[in-house]
């Protein structure tokens, strides 16, 4: 992942789900860079270690920065973007964006949400968010080949498995994720 230079990097959830995964985080997701940072949320599988709070504090010792219920803003070639997290249903509250910035230097920020399911698209359009990075539904519980997902963990059914997707005002995209 550090081979290419990132803007960000953006981890939607699903991260770890037992204590020992914890000794993993410094040498691997540790070592992940980016120039604007890379952020976390948390997913469902969080929810199977007790301590939240000792989940949050390894990744940010890592270096990894938490978005859970918050936003932060960065500038990118002179252009404002505010990069919010979305935990729901498993964490509350989602991000409260009513006291982010309308306007920076006469720009209306981009407004990127991280979340981990793509359940979230109607709270991110509400939200006027313009991207929505999610994942969850790992292209699919069940999959064949030909045929594609059958069986996917969300409210919508398949229909949002894994890709890119548009209703205004917000881009979607649903990752498969990166391992099991």
């Amino acid at each position: 992942a550090n081979e290419k230079p990132s803007d960000i990097v953006a981890i939607t959830g699903d991260i770890v789900e037992k204590i020992p995964c914890l000794d993993w985080i410094q040498d691997t997701l540790g070592q992940l860079t980016a120039t604007h940072g890379v952020y976390f949320v948390f997913g469902n599988h969080e929810r199977r270690i007790p301590d939240e709070q000792r989940v949050r504090s390894v990744l940010t010792d890592a270096g990894l920065i938490n978005l859970g219920s918050t936003w932060k803003t960065i500038t990118h070639n002179g252009r404002p973007i505010v990069v919010g997290g979305n935990e729901l249903p498993w964490y509350r509250p989602a991000v409260d964006f009513s006291d982010s910035p309308a306007e920076v230097d006469g720009h209306r920020p981009f407004r990127m949400l991280l979340t981990h399911s793509p359940d979230q698209m109607d709270w991110a359009r509400e939200h006027d968010c313009d991207l929505m990075l999610a994942g969850h539904t790992h292209g699919g519980q069940v999959r064949f080949p030909f045929i594609g997902p059958i069986l996917a963990p969300s409210r919508m059914g398949t229909r949002f498995a894994s890709g890119t997707f548009f209703y205004k005002p917000t881009l979607i995209h649903v990752s498969r994720g990166l391992a099991g």
